[in-house]
């Protein structure tokens, strides 16, 4: 198939695609460049190093590896990877990383004659201006970004790269004290709190593209209704006691996360839930399902939600959801490389049931930039063999078959999430700060 003039003749036209990211993680440009030194480890700070930890490498081993201050050489690091590299070398993980070293650094694979010549060119790049280098050579205009241990909402820095999610830390009740810093209101009250969040939602949800939902990670996403008086016992209670269990906190979860849902859609806030896999190695998979929220699908009917990672391995269900349901929407994020031909099995799938407008093509979602490199190179790969074969099977046009990748990679993200009116905000209100 990749051989076939089809296959090259829309390949070449979804490589001309500007774009929009859904979904990323990365260091900001500030922070890359206060970072130390840098060698091949930085490759490893995420998805591949759970295979490898998967295939049998000891986790504190992999730490030592991706710590760049670790008290371990370039090469005592390679020693301890290459065993189980080797061994996971065929995973969609480890592709990525060989294709964004190929095309970024000349460099083909990870090898005992490479490592050192890999790391030295990862540490001499130009960092401030990094992210934006390697997002013209992906063909990425601007990436949708959720900071790891960020803030409820960043400041305004990168427009030309990022605009920013709200996070999701309302419903953990761990930042209450800088919550009250920040917004000057007391909260000795779960009216308080409700208040806290309805500042946030004033001042950043014109700007802010999504409200990033990540409690999978942590607990189910069944999130049931809870009577408020009842909410309100529990908030008191956990002013007295921060240490409540999980099972106790969960009705209060609950009725934070309904609150902030009702907020999405006052303020026409796009809901981002992480679904499906989740990074790390002996998650609860079962927690994740995109179909555990079907309660909030049906009672926020105006409130929009972005499925992320195409809820994989509930994807049947997902799809189901997003032919029936006109508020939910699916996102390819990560999947182009936790499992590509799945992913590409499902997209071909959505292509003839789920309308085109609700799927959102590529979200890089990676701590470092070259992840997010090659991840796009097989995204775009997978998605014109999905429509080269709709093409070749007599479904699709060729035309037809750009049009299809032209919406889901650039234009869905851009109306669904209003990002070029997101951005005049942005640019407004940078330019009154900087008065």
């Amino acid at each position: 198939m990749y051989d076939s003039e089809l296959y090259k003749s829309i390949r070449a036209e979804v490589d001309k695609i500007k774009i929009i990211d859904t979904h990323e993680h990365l260091n900001l440009p500030d922070k890359l460049a206060g970072t130390g030194k840098i060698d091949f480890g930085r490759l490893f700070m995420h998805y591949a190093a759970c295979d490898l930890v998967s295939a049998g490498m000891r986790p504190e081993d992999m730490e030592k590896v991706r710590d760049p201050k670790s008290e371990w050489s370039t090469a005592e690091k390679w020693r301890a990877v290459k065993p189980f590299y080797e061994k996971t070398w065929n995973t969609g993980y480890c592709e990525c990383l060989r294709i964004a070293i190929r095309d970024i650094y000349g460099i083909e694979d990870f090898r005992d004659d490479t490592i050192a010549e890999l790391s030295s060119q990862m540490d001499g790049v130009e960092r401030e201006s990094w992210t934006r280098t390697v997002f013209d050579k992906a063909g990425i205009e601007l990436a949708m970004f959720n900071g790891t241990a960020a803030p409820v909402y960043h400041t305004k820095r990168y427009p030309g790269l990022f605009l920013y999610d709200m996070c999701d830390d309302f419903s953990t009740f761990e930042r209450m004290d800088e919550m009250q810093a920040v917004t000057e209101l007391d909260i000795t009250s779960l009216d308080g709190y409700l208040k806290v969040i309805d500042w946030y939602f004033d001042h950043f949800a014109d700007e802010a593209v999504a409200l990033k939902i990540g409690r999978a990670y942590d607990r189910t996403l069944s999130f049931e209704e809870v009577a408020r008086e009842d909410a309100e016992k529990l908030f008191a209670r956990l002013l007295n006691d921060p240490e409540m269990s999980k099972g106790e906190k969960k009705p209060l979860e609950d009725f934070i996360v309904h609150y902030c849902v009702r907020k999405c859609g006052e303020h026409d806030l796009v809901v981002k839930v992480h679904t499906g896999l989740q990074e790390g190695n002996g998650n609860y998979i079962t927690s994740s399902r995109a179909a555990l929220m079907m309660n909030l699908f049906m009672q926020y009917p105006e409130t929009r939600f972005d499925i992320f990672h195409i809820s994989w391995p509930y994807t049947e269900e997902l799809i189901n959801i997003c032919k029936n349901f006109r508020n939910v929407y699916v996102d390819f994020c990560w999947a182009w490389i936790f499992n590509p031909p799945a992913a590409r099995r499902y997209l071909s799938d959505m292509l003839e049931t789920v309308p085109l407008n609700k799927i959102h093509g590529f979200g890089g979602d990676f701590v470092f930039v070259e992840g997010t490199y090659g991840h796009s190179v097989i995204a775009r790969r997978e998605i014109a063999r999905v429509l080269a074969e709709k093409v070749a099977e007599g479904r699709f046009t060729e035309e037809f078959a750009v049009h299809a990748a032209q919406r889901m990679l650039r234009e869905n993200p851009l109306e669904n999430f209003r990002v070029r009116q997101k951005q005049l905000v942005y640019a407004e209100r940078a330019r009154r700060e900087s008065v």
